[in-house]
């Protein structure tokens, strides 16, 4: 190493010429990266979604979901299934196994459509979709409100589709239609068709005959040819109105059979509104690689002139924007990133009480971070929320190994030595631990990134947090080694003052632990049993600690949804919104409120103010939004929570396995009521529905033969009277417009509406329902749900002024007190279940973390016992952890176990520069065991108590959690910052003593076996004699 220094030393020039290099390097990659929310991730999790017209859920789970699910359990890489089933929808979601979503992603969609022709020919969509961060894919929605709804609409999709999306990073512009029709509606005249003996499938089968578009040859030509084709395709409502309809009485004009509607813009049974007026509602999505915040920048920029132009007419708003989050959040982190910085340079300059020397470790740090950035432009990584806390984690503990070098630099020259030798030498003493120490907090990421830590869906930021501070601490490590010594050699040549203060008096700091640590020497025992009092009175208070998941951490927006009773219309849901809005003023804490409602539920958006002008915390803005929102009449249950409604997930998630509908719905009544006694539980609820009305018509199979009527023909005269028939679509000005028909609506909603129909023989006879077939009533499930092919019934509920950790505690507790039986069960699932795997892993991890550690320390004393020694004081750092998370009431999440494990890896290098030092005293200055240990807590308190101090202050600003974002990065800052401070405290205290326990037994020993061997040696004397 020292031909190394001395190398470096003689080539200054190249060293300062590659520092130049890098901060170069790592400014470009600077303006290169892009800016998300968090890193892209390979999701496990697949979806497949059929729908169609209203099938009976028993229908959808024979026809689609129980194939869907046997194809996809011959699948490989797949760790587990779940499907819903609902009259007209089947979902069923997938989870592959790590890394593997994209490819089962293409082999669901190879099974699925080879299933596709064995659907119900009423199913219309069919979709495969591979969840994905809506922070990396959807930019945000919008809202256009107005009075004239069709202006809205036709507007949405003309203009400002155009516009919008000609913007440089914007995908794709969707604009909704379930609150708007967007169709030419024919609506069949009863007594017409009783008059002219037609029924809508007749009708139907005519209208999309006579709708013609084909080619029927070509005229071939030596210098060109000419295509045919025969055009009849409907392209206009007059078009439609004046196709003749062949009946049995004559030709005649389908307007002498229906009513031809153009429904552009009008209102379906859906209605939206933003702060009580109506609006129609835009998704706009981003490309893959544009900057997510200049992207929404642009967008609100292009809504400002849209808004200028529209003189009142109607407005563009923001309902949801990712950006608006993520924005403050970086710009925050950057802050804070900065801020600590230039903390951990204040503290530095306060103990060093040289400028000189203070400004050697200041230049290591930009140097540091900008390889960091070069290192992350290499390895694919952007600017995210993840990257920003792993720099600044990162910010105090890359000068740590700095610290350590120059300090040994420093305590050589205050003893007179030569700047170039002071220069070798102290590089050459520390090099050992500082290695160690810069290598114990690496390995720490091995068995966090093996491990399955918040699931599969968390691995890519485990991997970022990894990559980030792995490559942040060996470039701190660079430049402790290469750029220290040299600008030392530069900046610290006319440095007067390390003279003059050489064999001066020890600061008062370094004084009080040097006397406390002697004061413990000489009460080992009470110091030993104080230390085992603060552990137990931690895990004593370990229950207090909160729980909570990264997956909360946006406090700007709430959504909540409302689901309503059966038989409720959209008048009555109205008059609930009113009431909403009504009441929803009242919060002071809400800026936007945006209200979607149909005949069954209702959701509900809310962007609120900024988090420094709110005067009540989260919880109690979210249980007075509950309040008043169960406050509402006819409402089956309801969901609140931060996020949007694709980010939400309920707190609590229960599932009822089994087979009997009976038994699985009274398991369901029993666990919804056992969830409604435990504090902190609100909206229990169960999917499982005991269903609805059913009739089952059985053909008369007989009579049908007789009459020559089909089956297919029944179903298709019977759908034609209950279904709304698709004829085509066509462009009208600009927009897509499907062309459908139907019966009358009003005239076919009760079963006895149905059995007046009359069914038509292929002579054209009119033959009475009733007569072909069988009436029977009976149930139809609402939704039927399996788990891995087995049906299950899920209960649902939120979690309100608690935390996770609580009432996961309550729930397993009063589990207990259910009586299942046999081939029943009730599990946990979601938030509670990962909860406790996060638990498991976590400990796994630290156990493993702890081993390694344990190995490297052997391999550098080559001892076991000092390193038992360092393995004994991590408990203290648990002290702080506990102690820390109970007094700040920062919840433990995902990230907090990421910070425990990576404190093992960071607090042990306190110890090891501490043993280190009395080793070398002990045999290279041949100290007595007391005297070196006090010597070495005076050499080491001021390193020791510099890298911790930068490490706690470089980490502060992400602890206090002033603005945005600190949801997600306080608790890991908290957890690190409140465990160095008790380890660092107590190693200096603790560590002297159990070094000297040690130490002492192992001196007791080496005399025992002296005198026994000396004892030998006497008998054999003796026997000699």
């Amino acid at each position: 190493m020292e031909r190394f220094i001395e190398f470096c030393l003689q080539h200054k020039l190249i060293v300062y010429l590659l520092t130049f290099f890098i901060l170069f390097a790592g400014t470009a990659s600077i303006f290169t990266f892009k800016r998300e929310l968090m890193p892209k991730r390979n999701y496990p999790w697949i979806t497949v979604n059929v729908s169609g017209a209203s099938i009976p859920a028993e229908e959808m789970e024979d026809k689609v979901t129980n194939p869907v699910e046997k194809e996809i359990n011959s699948l490989s890489n797949i760790k587990n299934y779940q499907s819903t089933t609902t009259p007209g929808n089947a979902q069923v979601r997938v989870e592959a196994e790590d890394g593997k979503g994209e490819q089962v992603k293409q082999d669901i969609e190879s099974a699925v459509n080879r299933l596709r022709n064995t659907f119900p020919k009423t199913v219309k969509t069919v979709t495969v979709v591979q969840e994905g961060n809506q922070a990396t894919e959807v930019l945000m929605s919008l809202a256009l409100s107005g009075k004239e709804l069709p202006v809205l609409y036709n507007l949405s999709k003309t203009d400002f589709t155009s516009r919008l999306e000609a913007i440089e990073g914007v995908k794709k512009v969707e604009v909704s239609n379930a609150n708007v029709a967007n169709k030419i509606q024919i609506t069949f005249k009863p007594d017409q068709l009783a008059a002219y003996k037609m029924t809508p499938k007749g009708i139907v089968d005519q209208l999309q005959e006579s709708n013609v578009k084909q080619a029927i040859g070509t005229l071939k030509n030596k210098s060109f040819n000419t295509v045919v084709e025969i055009d009849n395709s409907y392209k206009t409502v007059e078009q439609i109105n004046s196709v003749f309809i062949k009946t049995p009485i004559g030709n005649v004009p389908l307007s002498n059979l229906a009513v031809t509607e153009d429904m552009r813009g009008k209102k379906k049974d859906a209605i939206f509104r933003y702060n009580g007026e109506d609006y129609v509602q835009l998704f706009l999505t981003k490309t893959e690689g544009s900057d997510i915040i200049r992207t929404s920048d642009k967008v609100k920029e292009e809504i400002e002139k849209i808004n200028k132009e529209s003189n009142g007419k109607y407005k563009m708003t923001v309902s949801v924007d990712f950006a608006s989050y993520i924005k403050p959040s970086i710009n925050n982190l950057s802050r804070d990133l900065t801020l600590g910085g230039l903390l951990a340079i204040i503290i530095l300059l306060i103990f060093l009480r040289n400028w000189r020397v203070t400004l050697v470790i200041s230049t290591t740090l930009p140097v540091s971070i900008m390889m960091t950035f070069i290192g992350m432009k290499f390895g694919g990584y952007n600017i995210d929320m993840v990257t920003l806390i792993s720099l600044s984690l990162s910010t105090g503990l890359i000068v740590d190994a700095a610290i350590v070098v120059l300090e040994s630099i420093y305590h050589l020259r205050e003893k007179g030595h030569t700047l170039r030798d002071a220069i070798k030498q102290g590089v050459k003493e520390v090099i050992t631990p500082v290695l160690t120490s810069q290598l114990t907090i690496i390995v720490v990421f091995v068995p966090l990134v093996l491990s399955n830590l918040g699931g599969t869906g968390f691995k890519p930021i485990m991997m970022t947090i990894a990559f980030t501070i792995t490559v942040a601490i060996l470039a701190s490590t660079i430049a402790a080694l290469l750029f220290v010594p040299v600008f030392s050699n530069s900046f610290l040549q006319k440095d007067k003052q390390m003279h003059q203060e050489a064999g001066g008096r020890a600061s008062g700091l370094t004084n009080f632990f040097v006397n406390f640590a002697a004061l413990a020497l000489r009460h080992r025992i009470i110091t030993i049993i104080l230390a085992g009092c603060l552990f137990a009175g931690a895990l004593m208070i370990s229950p207090m600690v909160q729980m909570s998941s990264i997956n909360d951490i946006d406090e700007n927006h709430v959504y909540a949804s409302v689901k309503l009773q059966s038989g409720e219309t959209l008048e009555s849901a109205l008059s609930k919104t009113l009431q909403i809005e009504q009441d929803f003023k009242k919060i002071p804490e809400i800026k936007d409120l945006y209200i979607t409602t149909d005949k069954q539920s209702l959701g509900i958006d809310m962007n609120l103010i900024k988090i420094k002008e709110r005067k009540r915390p989260k919880e109690e803005i979210l249980l007075d939004m509950n309040n008043k929102l169960n406050a509402l009449k006819g409402v089956e249950h309801i969901q609140v929570g931060f996020g949007s409604s694709g980010q939400m997930a309920p707190g609590v998630e229960l599932e009822v396995k089994g087979k009997d509908n009976e038994v699985l719905h009274q398991l369901s009544e029993k666990t919804e009521k056992m969830l409604a006694t435990i504090p902190g539980i609100k909206n229990a609820r169960s999917d499982f529905s005991a269903g609805e009305e059913k009739v089952i018509l059985t053909p008369r199979q007989d009579i049908m033969n007789q009459l020559g009527i089909t089956q297919q023909s029944l179903m298709a005269q019977i759908e034609g009277f209950v279904n709304e028939e698709s004829i085509t679509n066509f462009t009208l000005e600009s927009l897509e417009l499907d062309v459908v028909a139907r019966y009358p609506e009003n005239l076919m909603k009760h079963p006895e509406q149905l059995r007046q129909i009359n069914i038509t023989t292929p002579e054209g006879v009119k033959v009475p329902l009733t007569h072909l077939i069988d009436w029977k009533y009976s149930k139809s499930l609402k939704s039927i749900a399996h788990k891995d092919g087995e049906r299950v019934a899920n209960i649902h509920a939120e979690i309100i002024g608690s935390d996770p950790g609580t009432v996961g505690r309550e729930v397993t507790k009063k589990l207990e007190g259910i009586s299942v039986p046999t081939g029943y069960s009730i599990e946990m699932a979601g938030t509670l279940k990962q909860q406790g795997e996060n638990a498991q892993s976590a400990l796994m991890a630290l156990l493993t973390v702890i081993g390694m550690i344990y190995l490297i320390m052997v391999a550098q004393f080559n001892r076991l016992s000092h390193p038992f020694i360092i393995m004994l004081s991590l408990p203290m750092a648990i002290v702080g952890v506990v102690v820390g998370l109970v007094v700040t009431q920062r919840p433990l999440n995902e990230l907090g176990y990421v910070g425990i494990i990576m404190l093992v890896g960071i607090v042990v290098s306190n110890a090891i520069l501490l043993i280190d030092r009395i080793n070398l005293l002990r045999n290279h200055d041949k100290m007595e065991l007391k005297p070196a240990i006090l010597e070495a807590v005076r050499n080491r308190v001021r390193p020791i108590l510099m890298t911790k101090l930068t490490a706690i202050l470089g980490m502060l600003p992400l602890a206090l959690a002033m603005s945005e974002g600190g949801a997600l990065e306080a608790p890991i800052a908290t957890i690190v910052i409140s465990g160095l401070i008790f380890h660092t405290i107590i190693t200096l205290v603790l560590v002297p003593v159990l070094y000297s326990i040690f130490e002492d037994m192992d001196i007791w020993r080496k005399n025992r076996q002296k005198r026994k061997k000396q004892g030998r040696n006497i008998i054999h004397e003796k026997d000699a004699v």
